[in-house]
């Protein structure tokens, strides 16, 4: 009798688990599929914007959609391009990408050195490397990943802006595999804002958090001509706003009532 109701008492906290964590996943889902972004902004309200770099091609793709946007420093006050150990090309990149950007906006306060950062995080998995061990790095990178959403990353500079919140307002990305632990980090933290706004819960990062803060935006690779990548596979679902290139992939969802897949044509250079 006792070993039927310690299985009795497993089956059921199994299942107790099991559904504290659908809802969990349903509110975390909900909250980008459903929530209202704010259309306009205080004019002058200093705005953070986090850029997710990949070696080579991710990279050189991302910067020429910035070129094109155009990244506006006077908009985008200040920038944080998230790279990780061993990319070289993309650190030097983006630092290249900000001398231009001084040199085109040479009249913008917002352009000097202390206006920018390039944040150094592990790599989710390294080629070649063995999955046996991938987790443990994939843990060690999305650890990483929250510490710069939350302005605590030891690259981070203290004092670097007048930002009314530690969180970046967007979060720019086209599938490194780092942008999953960087979407999945952001809205795990949106989750818990949410939940500490419900329970009341006070403290100086979580009480008053603006509505706007860790938006996130998936910019499907323009080599992505009938298929999602992998990347986009799995951030279909959690990402703001999930953008392609090519007519083929608009309207794609993960399923169905999900937010589809915008078409807005080739926005590289």
């Amino acid at each position: 009798m006792p070993a039927l109701t310690i299985a009795a008492f497993a089956v059921l906290s199994l299942f107790l688990v099991t559904f504290a964590l659908i809802i969990s996943l349903h509110l975390i889902l909900s909250s980008s599929q459903h929530s209202a972004v704010p259309k306009l902004r205080r004019r002058g309200t200093p705005t953070h914007v986090l850029i997710v770099l990949g070696s080579g091609g991710h990279t050189a793709e991302m910067l020429s959609m910035l070129r094109r946007m155009p990244l506006d420093p006077n908009t985008y006050t200040f920038r944080t391009y998230l790279v990780t150990s061993g990319d070289s090309f993309s650190a030097s990149k983006a630092a290249e990408f900000e001398a231009t950007l001084h040199a085109q906006y040479k009249d913008s306060k917002h352009t000097q050195n202390q206006d920018y950062e390039i944040i150094t995080v592990p790599r989710a998995r390294r080629v070649h490397q063995s999955y046996l061990t991938a987790p443990f790095s994939t843990i060690q990178c999305f650890w990483a990943c929250l510490q710069v959403l939350r302005g605590r990353h030891s690259d981070q500079r203290s004092s670097k802006r007048d930002l009314a919140s530690p969180y970046p307002d967007l979060i720019l990305t086209n599938g490194p595999a780092t942008a999953v632990c960087v979407v999945l980090g952001a809205k795990l933290l949106r989750f818990w804002i949410a939940l500490s706004a419900l329970l009341l819960l006070k403290s100086s990062q979580t009480s008053s958090p603006p509505t706007s803060a860790l938006r996130t935006v998936f910019i499907e690779s323009w080599a992505r001509v009938t298929t999602l990548s992998l990347s986009g596979k799995i951030l279909l679902p959690f990402v703001d706003r999930f953008l392609v290139q090519w007519p083929n992939l608009e309207g794609k969802q993960a399923w169905k009532g999900m937010r589809k897949a915008e078409y807005v044509g080739t926005i590289i250079d």
